[in-house]
């Protein structure tokens, strides 16, 4: 099971936080914190109108995850709502079974709080905690510096770029960068 112990933490504009693995419950806030993100047009692959999330389905991906050794849920709650979630998937094969990649997503209200690098310490926590994830990775837009820089911090190391990775309304391009940390 990929579970962790519940946690409240102090953000710091002084609100508590918890971090707690995603229950089917969460599946229509984590869909609204998902549309929210997108309709910003910033980070996401997905633009307003390619976004076809269903509670049901969001409930069936969260019990999956539940019940995979390799893989994570969190979401991050203050003042009984989900304001982020972090969601991790190793491979499905022997061969990449000791590797994955998360994707984090927050607000926008409640960015620069603290929240993106608490989800992704308890990711790592997770991971070190068991002997399967070696190796833990992600790709980020190349204009979100702000993302990039938390990843550097916490210990992910570049690994590529993948030029004009994304195409975006206005004909212009952004690179994927891809990012690593060892376990």
């Amino acid at each position: 099971m990929s579970l962790i112990e519940q946690k409240t933490y102090q953000l710091k504009n002084g609100l508590n936080v918890i971090i707690r693995n995603a229950h089917p419950k969460d599946a229509v806030q984590i869909i609204d914190v998902n549309l929210t993100i997108v309709n910003e047009k910033l980070y996401m692959l997905r633009t307003p109108g390619e976004t076809f999330y269903t509670p049901k389905a969001e409930k069936e991906k969260i019990a999956q995850y539940e019940i995979s050794d390799g893989s994570l849920y969190l979401v991050a709650e203050t003042e009984g709502k989900v304001v982020g979630y972090l969601d991790f998937e190793n491979g499905g094969f022997k061969r990449t079974k000791h590797s994955g990649s998360f994707s984090v997503y927050i607000i926008k209200e409640y960015r620069r709080l603290g929240i993106g690098e608490i989800l992704i310490n308890t990711l790592i926590e997770w991971a070190q905690s068991g002997n399967l994830i070696e190796k833990i990775t992600l790709a980020v837009f190349s204009t979100n510096e702000n993302a990039q820089n938390l990843y550097r911090k916490l210990g992910f190391i570049e690994e590529g770029r993948c030029p004009k990775d994304m195409k975006l309304e206005d004909d212009s391009y952004i690179d994927s960068v891809l990012m690593y940390r060892f376990i």
